[in-house]
């Protein structure tokens, strides 16, 4: 039966009404200053399978050897030298006692989630006596806050693939779209520069037809980790179109950003891509650059990009150009 050590109750000499001990809801325990048992409610009885009778004056710690003794000594004395209640949530420490979860929504819990409040116990005359703590069950909370944090990250995980190319892992024409917007809007409002890049493999149609669809597939995904490996974390790469990317460059104007490109270009240039069995393919890109001018349309800014584009090629391919917008 839960209850109170007689000889506790004497000595500290605080009424605890029945109430306490008969509580269902919330567990409620009491220990002396050496640690010892002197209140055990019904709440402690039913998730801990042992009886008042089997633990009131006894230690806490001999009875119960898995809690943390070091954390709730600290905490109990703690408690007592300032005579301040304490207070531990269950994302700071899940449990206290490892009892058995008891809701039907308990879901993947282990052991039941508990928040611990812990108070100081004074005698009539404000002489200190020992701690009361109280236990909490918040595994129906736990449960439901880790249901919601998992649909989060669902969620965010599923926007995020919604926003790659599956081939090559970069952003995709969706997200570019978008992102150009935004750092637009940026660019205008805090009056720094901001030019965009559309780079194009050279003759990639004769890389499929020789090699195949899967080698083309190969060379896209190697020379996107190529490129994406020197760029700022500021810049943003995308996926435009079939052999075709997008460079969004923040903070740089057009001289700065060629001279950038020249830089992936060359480096495009001296590398190969190696294809199963051994086979190497050197490719090469093409680039086109336009910086933001005042009055421009996001379409406006890509028709400058392409038209660079498109003049690199009719130069002979392998090369960036800058077109005043």
């Amino acid at each position: 039966m839960s209850g109170l050590d007689m000889e506790s109750r004497q000595s500290i000499s605080v009424d605890f009404p029945d109430v306490i001990g008969n509580l269902l809801t919330v567990g409620i325990l009491m220990v002396d200053r050496r640690f010892t048992v002197v209140l055990w409610n019904r709440f402690m009885e039913l998730n801990s399978n042992i009886s008042a009778d089997e633990v009131l004056g006894k230690n806490l710690f001999d009875t119960f050897p898995e809690i943390n003794r070091n954390w709730l000594e600290k905490k109990i004395k703690s408690c007592m030298i300032l005579r301040t209640p304490s207070y531990s949530s269950w994302r700071q420490r899940p449990y206290l006692f490892r009892f058995k979860p008891s809701s039907a929504l308990a879901g993947e819990a282990e052991f039941m989630y508990q928040d611990v409040s812990i108070f100081p116990i004074r005698d009539h005359d404000g002489a200190l006596q020992g701690a009361c703590i109280a236990i909490h069950d918040t595994t129906e909370l736990a449960e439901q806050t880790r249901l919601l944090e998992q649909a989060m990250d669902q969620a965010l995980d599923l926007e995020e693939s919604n926003q790659r190319d599956s081939l090559t892992g970069l952003y995709n024409r969706k997200f570019f779209d978008e992102q150009i917007t935004q750092e637009m809007l940026r660019a205008r409002r805090y009056g720094w520069p901001l030019s965009l890049a559309l780079l194009d493999i050279d003759n990639f149609k004769p890389v499929n037809d020789t090699y195949g669809h899967p080698a083309g597939d190969v060379v896209l995904s190697v020379l996107s980790g190529r490129l994406q490996g020197m760029l700022r974390a500021s810049d943003t790469l995308c996926r435009y179109g079939g052999e075709e990317f997008a460079l969004i460059l923040p903070h740089i104007g057009q001289d700065n950003s060629r001279f950038l490109l020249d830089r992936l270009r060359k480096s495009v240039e001296s590398g190969v891509v190696e294809l199963e069995g051994g086979t190497t393919i050197s490719v090469t890109v093409s680039v086109g650059i336009a910086e933001l001018r005042e009055g421009q349309s996001a379409g406006e800014l890509i028709r400058h990009a392409d038209k660079a584009l498109y003049a690199a090629k009719d130069a002979g391919r392998n090369r960036v150009i800058c077109l005043e917008s």
